[in-house]
């Protein structure tokens, strides 16, 4: 029992100094009620705190502000975890978009080789039909002369328009 009142009071006097050497190391005077108010409160705690014992209100106290620091704990990593989650959602969004955005210029180049490619069908078809029309005209021409005559321009008649169509048959 002595043990215990000794190590109360050499606590509450060595807590009494350091206040006062705190006290005159504080630069400003204006916070200094501030700090004399806190460490008040802790020396009321450092003067009751044999009785909390005694009393068993001590462990309470403990249990209290475990609790209070756990939730506290509790709300800042929820809070925390929120953020990240918010932030990964916007992560996805973004590249959700920039996939989007690809896909779409990608379509936008498979059409523009289509009609690329589509094009040089169409030039390629009538360039044929203009061989074809101009071997029908050779052609003319030259059973004209195998007749004897040689034609004139305007005289050989109508050519006959051919269509020629590149790719797979209606049918298939």
């Amino acid at each position: 029992m002595k043990e215990l009142l000794f190590g109360w009071i050499q606590d509450i006097a060595f807590y009494t100094l350091l206040m006062v050497v705190v006290l005159h190391v504080l630069p400003e005077k204006n916070q200094r009620k501030y700090l004399q108010f806190f460490m008040g409160i802790v020396l009321m705690i450092l003067v009751i705190s044999p009785f909390l014992t005694a009393l068993g209100l001590e462990q309470q106290l403990d249990e209290t502000y475990a609790r209070q620091t756990y939730d506290r704990e509790l709300q800042e990593f929820l809070r925390k975890q929120e953020a990240i989650e918010e932030e990964y959602q916007r992560h996805l969004e973004e590249k959700l978009y920039e996939a989007r955005d690809e896909a779409e210029s990608l379509k936008e180049e498979q059409r523009e080789e289509e009609e690329q490619r589509e094009e040089k069908q169409q030039e390629e078809q009538q360039e044929q039909e203009q061989q074809i029309q101009e071997s029908w005209i050779k052609e003319q021409e030259r059973q004209s002369q195998e007749k004897g005559k040689a034609p004139r321009e305007g005289e050989i008649g109508e050519i006959p328009e051919i269509h020629i169509e590149i790719g797979k048959p209606e049918g298939d």
